[in-house]
């Protein structure tokens, strides 16, 4: 099996709360499932918006950590983080995937649990 790489965290580095948001990203497009674990609350809350539908809500840190790795499209070869910003316990990040046949664009809002960023408590990811 082939290793996926990943790009773009060395620009998120310019605050904390950033680079842990873009540490979660790149756990979630390596399937890092041991860093996800260490950093989704007992009680986090994932919801899946799609278009034309209500989200699909997941909680519970198993239950979303299954979900989230899920999410990966098969077949992901590299990830790119385009930018992760924050602003008190609110978060956002977006960028790619490439499967090798096609990108996946994606975009995900996070919630931290304290502005220490320690955890997320709700994530919100769009379009999967």
């Amino acid at each position: 099996m082939t290793a996926v790489t990943f790009t773009g965290t060395d620009s998120c580095g310019n605050s904390p709360k950033n680079a842990f948001v873009a540490a979660f990203e790149e756990a979630l497009c390596t399937g890092d499932a041991g860093h996800l674990r260490r950093v989704l609350a007992p009680d986090v809350e994932l919801e899946v918006v799609r278009p034309g539908g209500d989200p699909d809500t997941t909680t519970g840190a198993e239950a979303v950590l299954a979900s989230l790795l899920a999410l990966r499209p098969a077949g992901l070869a590299s990830g790119h983080l385009e930018a992760a910003v924050t602003h008190g316990k609110a978060a956002a990040a977006w960028g790619t995937w490439d499967r090798g046949d096609g990108t996946v664009w994606w975009s995900h809002t996070l919630w931290f649990r304290t502005l220490k960023a320690t955890e997320f408590d709700r994530i919100r990811i769009f379009g999967s």
